[in-house]
């Protein structure tokens, strides 16, 4: 190869180090502004319904309604993602709630099931004067 032609190789060689370097920055995860992966559904063996858009009054009514040992109702509420479930095998509700921030909530109230279904029927939440408040967390990827 000819004098003259190396620096010319070395700097397209540089060049494309370079070019791939940078390139490749752009494809690299950074952790920021990227969706999460969490699937909320409901655990295998519960009989959930689709709601759509409804609030939680509705959907505690329709719980009411619906019988068999594991129910549960799927909606959208503000915005929130939530699943409802009724496991009469443990006397509780177990609620998913998924905010639009991504954010992902489980919370367990526990019984009398019916009692509590009864009072968010009729006030829309399921915090019931008299009943032992639910045990919450929250579900990370």
């Amino acid at each position: 190869m000819s004098k003259k032609l190396i620096p010319i190789v070395f700097v397209v060689a540089a060049a494309a180090l370079i070019w791939a370097v940078f390139a490749g920055l752009e494809t690299q995860p950074t952790g920021r502004d990227e969706a999460t992966a969490i699937i909320m559904r409901a655990p295998d063996g519960f009989d959930v319904d689709d709601l759509g858009e409804t609030g939680l009054a509705f959907a505690a009514s329709e719980l009411v309604r619906r019988g068999g040992l594991r129910p549960g109702v799927e909606f959208t509420d503000g915005g929130d993602r939530v699943i409802l479930l009724i496991d009469r095998d443990q006397d509780r509700i177990i609620e998913l709630r998924a905010a639009g921030s991504g954010t992902i909530v489980e919370k367990n109230w526990p019984g009398p099931v019916d009692d509590r279904l009864a009072w968010a029927a009729d006030h829309g939440r399921l915090d019931a004067p008299g009943l032992d408040p639910a045990r919450g967390k929250n579900l990370y990827h």
